[in-house]
């Protein structure tokens, strides 16, 4: 048997620490994505179960309030009958209301539903909280200090309110949150129209980045003449604050020229106060015959009692049912497009509680030193539902007035309803863009990933891109931007929102 030549010895070594080395690496990055992935998840279910929590109290905050138009609508109901059933000569019901027993009680009751809509809506806020701690969130500090900023705005805002002292009830309430450690944010902003102050503009810069020019196509203006950040339009960086959850109503109060809420479906005031003198016999709402009563009391009271109803918004319906087909191409999609006809009853939006949430999750042992950390970001929207049981099953808005009917929530797509701005972007616009307009890209924070692509904008080759899009859109057919050409990648949407993963 002839030896082992000794110059072969140990090269099986060598090739099982290769091995061993490979092995190792892909364990570190199977648990390195598992972190990431899990982070993803955790904040999935935290964010869902946020928007159920916050649409279930705006559900609860509503009924509230249309419970107190039914106790308003018994006691109208009460002092009418026991003062004029017997009568066929009496003063109108302005003179005499003030002056009734009944007036003492119906007084503080629109009051009551004005500070129940404007406050209310916090109160889900908390849970909302609440619900995403319970399933894995973690406090985020910047969420606090932003809340205490959106505090202090409140107190320093001049204009009417509500009720006395609303705004400082209401940031006392945001201050709370703050001091509790809040881990989902609301954040509703009136934006300008203005590329700066876009998340698709943002979303066309990284696009660009990549040599794909076609979301630029809405901001060639600014490519053609940008020469340094002078060079922007003006922009009024004091963003105003929009109520958190909002429940969509307003007041009303009828008139004797016939006029009845505009949110109703119904042609003339005769039909509608027909049909809502049924719905109110028919559920017992005011018994002994005396609907009419109420219904006289609303017209002739139009100086002494108003009444919640729901704006427009709760009018507007549900994207049309998609008919696909082979021919079908991606422009004539909508992209909130539905597969199914929504039933009458439900087919509506109004209130939606909508939450964003954002965290930095380390990429782990095998993270770059420049790009440490897997920015993810989730938005998540749920809607309350109910339905007027009468003859018919209506939708609570049916009669315009706010009666206690919502019994169900459901998760919603979302980019149906208010935009929510991500928190990420929330800070960009309160914090970095003012110090960007005064100082230039030097002011922006570099751990910021929306200054990090406006310091992209900056390296970008401005006139090269017009002039591929200025190629792109002339007479030749073959244009790239088309959807029905090869490697076309719309962005849809701005700041509506969406699961969305690493940033």
């Amino acid at each position: 048997m002839r030896p082992p030549d000794p110059r072969k010895s140990g090269q099986a070594i060598i090739f099982l620490m290769v091995v061993l080395i490979v092995g190792i690496l892909a364990v570190v990055w199977v648990y390195d994505l598992h972190r990431v992935v899990n982070a993803k998840l955790r904040m999935r279910s935290a964010g869902d179960a946020a928007a159920m929590a916050a649409a279930r109290w705006q559900g609860h905050t509503l009924n509230m309030i249309g419970d107190l138009n039914l106790v308003q609508a018994a006691l109208l109901s009460e002092a009418y009958a026991e003062e004029f059933l017997d009568q066929t000569n009496y003063p109108t019901f302005d003179e005499f209301l003030p002056y009734s027993q009944q007036y003492a009680e119906i007084e503080p009751l629109p009051e009551l539903r004005e500070r129940l809509e404007y406050i209310g809506p916090l109160a889900g806020f908390a849970a909302a909280q609440q619900a995403a701690l319970n399933n894995g969130a973690l406090p985020d500090p910047l969420l606090a200090s932003n809340l205490t900023a959106m505090a202090q705005s409140m107190r320093d805002e001049i204009g009417s309110e509500p009720y006395a002292e609303a705004r400082d009830d209401y940031a006392d309430l945001l201050d709370d949150l703050a001091a509790r450690g809040p881990v989902v944010s609301s954040y509703r902003l009136d934006l300008p129209d203005h590329p700066l102050a876009k998340r698709a503009f943002y979303e066309a810069i990284a696009m660009a980045q990549a040599d794909w020019w076609c979301p630029m196509r809405d901001y060639q203006y600014e490519l053609e003449n940008y020469e340094n950040f002078e060079s922007w339009s003006t922009l009024d960086t004091e963003f105003d604050y929009e109520p958190i959850f909002d429940l969509k109503l307003d007041t009303f109060s009828f008139s004797s020229s016939g006029s009845y809420p505009s949110t109703s479906s119904f042609t003339n005031a005769d039909d509608y106060i027909e049909a809502l003198g049924d719905y109110l016999e028919d559920d017992e709402v005011i018994n002994e015959g005396y609907a009419d009563y109420v219904l006289t009391g609303m017209y002739e009271a139009e100086d002494v009692v108003s009444w919640h109803i729901y704006d427009s918004d709760w009018n507007e319906q549900w994207p049309s049912p998609a008919e696909y087909d082979d021919e079908t191409t991606i422009d004539e999609l909508d992209p909130l497009a539905i597969r199914t006809q929504v039933k009458a009853e439900y087919d509506y939006l109004g209130a939606v509680a909508g939450i964003a949430m954002a965290s930095a999750v380390p990429r782990g042992i095998l993270a770059s030193t420049a790009n440490p950390d897997v920015n993810l970001s989730y938005r998540a929207k749920a809607k309350v539902f109910g339905v007027m049981q009468g003859d018919d099953v209506e939708p609570p808005y049916y009669y315009g007035l706010v009666f206690p009917c919502f019994t169900d929530v459901r998760l919603v797509h979302s980019d149906i309803g208010d935009r929510v701005i991500d928190p990420v972007f929330y800070e960009h616009l309160m914090h970095h863009l003012e110090a960007y307009l005064e100082s230039g890209p030097e002011a922006l924070d570099p751990g910021c990933p929306y200054c990090r692509l406006l310091l992209a904008w900056d390296e970008l080759d401005h006139q090269a891109g017009a002039a591929w899009l200025d190629e792109a859109y002339s007479d030749d057919e073959d244009n790239p931007c088309e959807p029905e050409s090869e490697g076309y990648s719309p962005v849809w949407g701005d700041d509506g929102g969406g699961a969305s993963g690493a940033q």
